[in-house]
């Protein structure tokens, strides 16, 4: 494996030679530089798990206290190639879509210098490049995000984004300092072996947890988690390659931090307990706020806000490989809407198959389902001697998953098939999961325990949260018949807080 090692500068500039070679007439040589990269990132992917290291590149030793190099490991392979593909689609998407736009090569240029720079994020062995690529990643993005320079709107989400993400690169430069001052580096790998030291955690208990929660809370302003989520809905105005790109892959950003810093963060759990909380809060409020959205982007980028806070509840709760495949899940489910979003028949595809009935008592009903659900859960979880607190992700993970087959046997007029369909979609949810515990064992941790008060508090308010959505989800129309549910409707029709 020494000599792949020397491929990795080559896939981060991978992106900008499809480029290059998409205004020539080597179709040829374009169709398999598209195919090689999600080809070699998934090739080093299984070269690295089967021989238990990374694939790993250092150009300079800039000082002791970072290099200058590459590292690919199954998480950042995945990932990365997730990113490759749906970078592929996208490319080949705005070719049409600006088939007649004077700054359509403009736009190639900026969105190859975003996918080159995630790469290169993903692939950083340190924290200040990972914090150089997020930085340049984000300002090329910026530069889509303005494509269509008239239009005001796409102007003032990207204006909005700008200084969110600059607060953000505040917050990481903030934690770097802290962890350069107790660790002496700022490589990943140094730092993970030197966290598993609990005498050193301990005499540095403030400053390591200050660290954390910085960390935490540049990976929020990244994914668009409350109260840092208002620019997303906002950009509805830029190209739709745009929002596919953005949707599916950048927005995921501050989910890998947390992923790729879970051995040194599972050593503070109070910052995770505090991510799980805002996480589980901002799917409760973005979920409420999807349902008053008419317009389907918008609808899209409040579901993408829920989506994420439920990824950052995985990641808070320590479920870090249910995180990875939330993430991988979800960039192609995203980009597939975003670049299909002309188009309403999806929503009556799902009504074939699974119509919806009104249902009498359907109150009644869904607390009777969702409280038996919950139960069997619970029961379950006792039953195999699993403790709640040791595994606060499988617990409150568990419990969605079931709340979430209750609603769809709750809705559908066929129980049989939605019963059968929910038990596919758990039993899949639960092997994919498994299968990726297994890929990702020595990179992260497999649970992260949160004993005391503050691991009871981060389960009970995570799954408060989930159980209050899912019984207003299933009374809205007594809710939206108060004066109370009718201006909880206005304020979310406007986007809430």
């Amino acid at each position: 494996m020494n000599s792949l090692q020397y491929l990795l500068p080559v896939l981060l500039l991978l992106p900008i030679i499809i480029y290059k070679l998409s205004g020539s007439s080597k179709k040829l040589s374009l169709g398999l530089a598209q195919l090689l990269g999600p080809f070699v990132f998934i090739s080093f992917s299984i070269l690295s798990y089967i021989d238990k290291s990374p694939i790993q590149l250092t150009i300079w030793n800039f000082s002791k206290y970072f290099s200058v190099g590459l590292k690919l490991d199954v998480l950042s392979g995945l990932i990365a190639a997730t990113v490759s593909t749906i970078g592929i689609v996208v490319a080949r998407y705005s070719i049409r879509f600006l088939e007649d736009d004077p700054k359509s090569e403009h736009f190639k240029k900026n969105l190859a210098f975003t996918l080159s720079f995630v790469f290169s994020m993903l692939l950083a062995p340190n924290l200040v490049l990972f914090s150089i690529s997020w930085a340049a990643a984000s300002y090329f993005l910026h530069k889509l995000l303005t494509h269509f320079s008239n239009r005001q709107g796409a102007i003032k989400a990207a204006r909005q984004k700008f200084w969110i993400n600059r607060l953000g690169d505040i917050f990481i430069v903030i934690a770097g300092g802290i962890l350069l001052n107790v660790f002496k580096t700022l490589e990943f790998n140094t730092i993970f072996a030197m966290a598993e030291n609990t005498f050193l955690i301990k005499d540095n208990y403030i400053l390591l947890n200050t660290a954390s929660i910085f960390l935490v809370l540049g990976a929020m302003t990244k994914s668009a988690q409350f109260p840092f989520h208002h620019w997303l809905p906002n950009t509805m105005e830029t190209p739709t390659p745009v929002s596919a790109i953005m949707h599916a892959g950048i927005i995921n950003a501050g989910g890998y931090l947390i992923i790729r810093m879970a051995p040194f963060l599972s050593s503070t759990p109070l910052a995770l307990s505090l991510l799980a909380i805002i996480g589980s809060f901002t799917a409760f409020w973005a979920t409420i706020v999807m349902f008053t959205q008419v317009n389907v982007k918008k609808n899209l980028a409040y579901s993408t806000i829920a989506q994420m806070g439920f990824m950052m509840l995985q990641c808070g709760l320590g479920a870090f490989s249910i995180a990875t495949v939330h993430i991988i899940g979800h960039a192609f489910y995203k980009a597939y809407a975003f670049l299909s979003s002309g188009t309403a028949t999806d929503f009556g595809r799902l009504n074939r198959y699974f119509p919806k009935q009104q249902i009498t008592n359907k109150f009644r009903n869904s607390f009777l389902l969702g409280a038996t659900s919950i139960v069997l859960v619970v029961g379950s979880l006792m039953y195999t001697g699993v403790n709640v607190l040791e595994n606060p992700g499988v617990f409150i993970l568990l419990i969605v998953l079931a709340l979430a087959a209750s609603q769809m046997i709750l809705n559908s007029k066929d129980k049989f098939q939605a019963v059968l369909f929910a038990s596919s979609i758990v039993l899949i949810y639960l092997g994919l999961t498994k299968f990726m515990t297994i890929l990702l064992e020595g990179i992260v941790p497999a649970n992260v325990s949160m004993p005391g008060i503050v691991g009871v508090v981060t389960v009970l308010i995570s799954a408060g949260f989930f159980i209050a959505l899912y019984l207003i989800q299933n009374s809205l129309d007594k809710i939206s018949q108060t004066e109370v549910g009718k201006q909880i409707y206005v304020k979310a029709l406007r986007g809430g807080f």
